[in-house]
């Protein structure tokens, strides 16, 4: 057996960059008015500078897996700490396809249905959704795996995926 694995960066929403920028600027500003003696903004300097050090470092990774018959998911913080989120047997797999296809449409308007989006955000991503059933009901996961992702599910298993 073999694991193969895809890594996919998060965008950054535009409001948390511009916001992120304006936490910089205002606890500048702010630390400087603190320098020229007018204490009263102490407070905004120090909320202003860890605010915006907080909203640059806040930096997300997914990883997907596909090992031992099982997908897993995992959340990369900062490129440091390891979130394992909830994976899939294959035998609870009931699909694997693109977004929005005919083949797993009616699972996509189900409102019972859990869902997970483990997505990058970019526009031009070819996001794929696992359709499974788990102990705690329907369950659809949004992710976007590469090729050899899919060619590593498909050896075993290509009656569940959908190109």
């Amino acid at each position: 057996m073999f694991e193969v694995y895809v890594l996919v960066e998060k965008k950054k929403p535009v409001f948390l960059s511009i916001f992120e920028g304006f936490s910089f600027v205002m606890g500048g500003i702010s630390f400087l008015a603190l320098m020229m003696g007018l204490f009263i903004f102490l407070p905004t300097a120090i909320l202003g500078l860890l605010l915006g050090y907080f909203l640059h470092t806040r930096n997300y990774e997914f990883e997907y897996s596909f090992f031992d018959d099982e997908i897993r998911f995992a959340k990369i913080i900062n490129k440091s700490k390891r979130k394992k989120i909830k994976g899939y047997k294959m035998a609870e797999v009931v699909a694997i396809a693109p977004m929005n296809d005919p083949s797993v449409h009616q699972y996509e308007n189900n409102k019972a249905a859990q869902v997970r989006r483990l997505t990058s955000g970019q526009q031009d991503a070819k996001v794929y959704v696992i359709v499974a059933n788990s102990a705690d009901g329907m369950e659809l996961t949004y992710f976007e795996p590469d090729d050899r992702f899919l060619d590593a599910v498909c050896t075993r298993f290509g009656y569940k995926v959908r190109r």
